[in-house]
């Protein structure tokens, strides 16, 4: 029996921002800390511009059953040794310590670590393993098989964010070995969500495919319509760590509509560049709307009254203005393409527009 790990739920829920030395709980929460003047507070939690939702971002990954040759953890290369002379893994527990006083150049002085995915404070450096959010084998079955050398070793030791390599308990590392959200989720219920989030993340931000029963199990997480808590939450778009993407594309945003206009009666629709509808949708009764599945190209954006009461009109940067053209690469993501709905004539739509009268 271990003594030194802590089952500690009260006490991760409680100082998990105090504790984690290694980045933000979640995605949103990182955008938001780099965000400047640009508000992402809660009551308008859908997507600004650079944000994106989880289910938007699985969308764009490419759906197919996993494939390769045999796995080989060797062919990825971890950990390696950075520049200040400490290995990638020491690194990540380093930047995870809640104190980062040095006893030696590669080993924390007053150790103490987060576990968030199990709830655990650990104590003993014995207790603590270093997780790739997405496992190696994982990743290899994924796509990876078919990268460079130099390629699998930047994605084993991405230290450019929070999200790829954790700290976590050896046995909950072990417990999860290979497993995708299909076979295996953090016992911890509320942690599901950004768990759910930050793995869509790294894939998206390595081009690497999901299976079915993978997108399945993502998707019935990011898609909960209980209290759409993690359907509406924020995360900030990756930048990609293979360049060009692989996937489909997407178009999100919102809208603003005079006051009492019922959302879902407004509809969105995506045309290419020879006018062909390519996609089309409805805007939910949030305010928010997803066009997922799109091919690269060149898109404009229309939004549609309907029964709403309002009048039709084209996404533009200029309120009247002509139709403006959203660029798509594979992969990518379009985000913040937001319009304010205008009354359209006549005594039934008289109302006049409420500014800020955003879903909450």
């Amino acid at each position: 029996m271990k003594r030194a790990v802590k089952h500690c739920t009260t006490l991760v829920a409680a100082s998990l921002l105090a504790l984690c030395g290694n980045g933000a709980a979640n995605p949103a929460e990182q955008f938001a800390a780099g965000a400047g003047n640009q508000s992402v507070a809660a009551p308008n939690r859908y997507p600004f511009e650079s944000q994106t939702i989880g289910k938007a971002l699985l969308n764009t990954l490419v759906l197919q059953a996993p494939r390769g040759p045999e796995f080989h953890k060797s062919a990825f290369e971890y950990p390696i040794v950075g520049p200040d002379g400490c290995t990638t893994r020491e690194r990540v527990i380093i930047d995870g310590a809640s104190e980062h006083t040095l006893a030696s150049p590669c080993t924390v002085l007053y150790p103490q670590w987060v576990s968030v995915w199990d709830a655990n404070v650990l104590v003993d450096p014995a207790d603590v393993d270093v997780a790739h959010m997405v496992p190696l084998e994982e990743a290899w079955y994924s796509g990876a098989w078919a990268w460079t050398a130099k390629q699998r070793r930047d994605f084993a030791n991405d230290l450019t964010n929070s999200y790829s390599l954790r700290v976590l308990t050896e046995s909950t590392n072990a417990e999860r070995g290979s497993s995708d959200p299909a076979h295996w989720w953090p016992t911890i219920d509320g942690y599901r969500c950004n768990y759910a989030a930050e793995w869509v993340w790294v894939k998206a931000r390595w081009n690497l495919s999901v299976d079915p029963a993978e997108f399945e199990a993502l998707m019935t997480e990011l898609d909960e319509t209980e209290d759409n808590y993690c359907r509406d939450k924020p995360v900030y778009v990756p930048p990609l760590g293979l360049n060009p993407g692989r996937g489909p594309a997407s178009i999100i945003g919102g809208i603003f509509t005079p006051s009492g206009t019922p959302y879902s009666h407004i509809g969105v629709q995506a045309y290419d560049a020879h006018h062909a509808l390519v996609r089309e949708t409805r805007v939910r009764v949030e305010g928010s709307y997803e066009l997922t599945g799109l091919p690269p190209g060149s898109y404009t954006v229309k939004f549609l009254g309907g029964t709403s009461g309002t009048s039709d009109q084209w996404y533009s940067e200029v309120p009247g203005g002509p139709p403006e053209v959203i660029t798509l690469k594979a992969g990518s993501i379009a985000s913040g393409i937001t319009v304010a709905m205008v009354a359209a004539p006549g005594p039934a739509s008289s109302a006049p527009p409420v500014p800020g009268s955003m879903p909450g």
